[in-house]
């Protein structure tokens, strides 16, 4: 009974944690949840709910399955397109922490072995995912700060895991061997990741062999998914390589898998998203409520000790967080750094190979410079000073604070530190409770800073609330569209992009019958993708000569297609209509041509045509990356992106074969389960507007019955 009972004490605090951070909205949750942890732990006293956390336990049950939801969620694209920086962070940063506080903490108290230190500072060098996870509603951050930070946090705490053991085996045995920990590390890492990735590959052709049996309840799929992540940890723990890393490899490799299509995936995939968000909220709630009830277990003993002065402790606390806040700040000063000289590098190279292809081939030799003006252009110091002086000018300096704060330590760090040894040797450890109380404050210290300065550092501009339901509607389904879009994959984009039409044609009916909206064209959206078209085509002819002709080509059409769109006087419609008869006269006069000669313009018309398809496929990239821009409305960019989308796949399809039964059976699924997600983002949109106080109850309840009516309908109810 004292068991169950401790599972309900937990359970309450998570649900008075919702309650309390309604009432004190500043303050963060994972806030709320450790105050009320420790309050549970002060009043009823300490030892009345002492629950000594097993490392491995804490790992598998709580943050195997978080950090498995947090992989599947994550945008795949924008993680491996900053795979190098990532993998600075949650290696080189670990690294890193652990030396600098080591050495730091050794000289500061001596008391402390080097080695212990060590451990001090690998426990220190994760940084907490759950916490991490909630900065982006309380701080304003970029798409890329936010993906650096979730990748940091996913991955680094595998590293810290292997680096806090390295140093545990060195303080226990005395002796340390940089190659073999260095292998030792290699295995667990790259181990982990294959291993994940091969059981991800396993579970998936279980589940196809289950359903191909007939087996389609929803409740034997749920739960087999709810268990994928404790199988995955608990057998890559088994074969000693890191369990974490297995976990997060087969919640990335998830979306690539192929997996069935069809209207019972996608209420399966409904339910599972459900239990999932109802799982999540709680282990999150629970991770901290543990870690508040253990703190003052942590800090007592330290505190009470007569051996070392209150204000002493207080003060070591203050420079260990200080030193890991300023190590991870200047790691991000000296990763934008060798980005910028990287990029002013190659900026230069793009100009000096730009130079030489402009230059005429039988013309006059051009002159070397001379001293003074090499000196004056390729001093290979004035990008260091120049990198000086844009620091203090553009806000680096408070980029990299904020990224810094950005990354508090939390439950994982905690857990860590409880596997200290309590013997080394033949002799107590009397350095664990000053090791404990140290990790503690670094703690509590860096989850304040996250919850009260970085709001300051970086705050997020407050949004006008809706005037009206349509205008909250229309925001809610740009959000969808922007959602739709980044979940886009080879096997489901004909029927994502599907989706994606209706919803825009859902807003331009909205924007009809309403007035409470300026009528915006598109135009200048427009020709700036013909403006990224034509940088990416005269980038190509300088790189190939060959692609001098079609470039030439293209960049003319460029340059017309720009003038016509200049034109605003001009109608829309007058403008499709005239593109329609000018493409339908082009039809004709290629029907009544000669067949030779057609086949002829055919292959002439090849290589513009190709190098069109990979302009396009440019622009697409650059215009997705705008779908997170709140000043660019997301149906006039997906409505753009699908026309190109498509344009992509005329130019580059050899043959126009109509799709046969089958396949438009399987494209009526996909759409029938991209819907189905659609609607799911609309109640998530919904709910997260008036969390944020944009909208009243009443309208979100009107917003989420219309939400529930066309899901009915969509299940065939009505």
């Amino acid at each position: 009974m004292t068991t169950f009972s401790f599972v309900l004490v937990l359970c309450f605090a998570v649900l008075a944690s919702a309650v309390v951070h309604q009432v004190v909205s500043r303050v963060s949750m994972p806030l709320v949840q450790i105050g009320l942890g420790a309050a549970i732990a002060l009043l009823g006293g300490v030892s009345m709910y002492h629950f000594q956390a097993d490392s491995e336990l804490f790992l598998v049950l709580f943050i195997a399955p978080l950090l498995f939801q947090e992989a599947r969620g994550v945008d795949k694209v924008a993680l491996w397109s900053n795979r190098r920086p990532v993998a600075s962070l949650a290696i080189g940063l670990v690294v890193a922490v652990a030396l600098i506080v080591g050495f730091f903490a050794h000289a500061i108290e001596p008391s402390i072995p080097l080695a212990a230190a060590f451990a001090l500072g690998a426990a220190l060098g994760p940084t907490d995912a759950v916490a991490v996870s909630s900065l982006s509603k309380r701080a304003s951050l970029t798409p890329k700060q936010e993906v650096l930070l979730s990748g940091e946090s996913l991955i680094n705490d595998a590293s810290g895991v292997v680096s806090f053991q390295f140093a545990i085996a060195a303080l226990t045995t005395g002796s340390f061997s940089l190659l073999g920990a260095g292998a030792s590390f290699a295995l667990s890492f790259f181990g982990g990741i294959l291993v994940g990735i091969a059981l991800e590959i396993v579970i998936s052709s279980v589940m196809r062999t289950v359903r191909a049996l007939g087996v389609d309840d929803t409740t034997f799929h749920v739960l087999f998914d709810l268990a994928t992540p404790f199988v995955v940890f608990l057998a890559a723990e088994s074969l000693h390589v890191s369990g974490i890393l297995a976990v997060v490899a087969a919640g990335l490799s998830y979306s690539f898998l192929d997996r069935r299509i069809g209207p019972s995936v996608a209420r399966m995939n409904i339910v599972s998203s459900s239990v999932w968000q109802v799982l999540t909220f709680a282990l999150n709630g629970i991770v901290f409520v543990l870690l508040g009830m253990q703190l003052p277990n942590a800090m007592s003993d330290s505190w009470h000790d007569a051996g070392i002065a209150d204000a002493k402790l207080i003060g070591l606390v203050v420079l260990v967080s200080a030193v890991v806040v300023a190590v991870r700040m200047l790691w991000f000063l000296a990763m934008d750094l060798y980005r910028r000289i990287a990029d002013a590098r190659a900026e230069r190279v793009a100009a000096g190979a730009s130079a030489s292809a402009c230059a005429y081939p039988s013309g006059p030799t051009v002159p070397m410079r001379s001293g003074a003006s090499r000196a004056e252009g390729f001093d290979p110091a004035s990008p260091m000073r120049g990198e000086a002086r844009l620091w203090l000018r553009s806000g680096i300096l408070r980029d990299s604070l904020v990224m810094a704060l950005a990354g508090p330590k939390g439950a994982i760090s905690l857990s860590i530190m409880f596997t200290l040894p309590y013997v080394v040797g033949s002799i107590d450890f009397a350095s664990r409770d000053l090791l404990l109380f140290l990790a503690s404050g670094v703690i509590l210290i860096t989850l304040l800073l996250a919850n009260f300065l970085l709001p300051v550092l970086s705050p997020i501009q407050d949004a006008a609330p809706p005037s009206s339901d349509q205008e909250a509607l229309v925001e809610v389904l740009r959000a969808v569209i922007a959602d739709l879009d980044a979940m886009q994959t080879p096997g489901n984009r004909r029927a994502v992009q599907s989706v994606i039409r209706q919803y825009n044609d859902r807003i331009a009916h909205i924007k009809q019958r309403s007035d409470a909206f300026d009528r915006v064209d598109n135009v200048a959206l427009r020709i700036e993708v013909i403006g990224w078209q034509e940088a990416y085509v005269t980038e190509r002819m300088h790189e190939d000569a060959s692609l001098m002709l079609a470039g030439h080509r293209l960049l003319s059409r460029y340059a017309r297609a720009k003038a016509a769109l200049g034109k605003r006087g001009v109608p829309r419609f007058v403008f499709l209509a005239r593109k329609r008869v000018i493409s339908f006269n082009q039809l004709i006069a290629g029907i009544i041509a000669d067949r030779r000669l057609f086949r002829q313009a055919f292959e002439q018309e090849k290589a513009p045509r190709e190098l069109h398809a990979d302009a396009l496929t440019h622009a697409v990239g650059k215009l997705r990356a705008r779908l997170s821009d709140e000043g660019t409305p997301s149906e006039d960019a997906a409505e753009i992106l699908l026309e190109m989308q498509k344009s992509i796949r005329r130019l580059r399809r050899a043959d126009h074969a109509a799709p046969g039964i089958a396949t438009a059976t399987r494209v009526d699924d996909a759409i029938d389960e991209v819907r189905l997600e659609g609607l799911e983002r609309e109640l998530h949109h919904i709910q997260a507007m008036y969390d944020d106080g944009l909208i009243s109850r009443q309208t979100a309840q009107r917003l989420r019955d219309n939400v529930r009516v066309m899901q009915l309908d969509q299940d065939g109810f009505i």
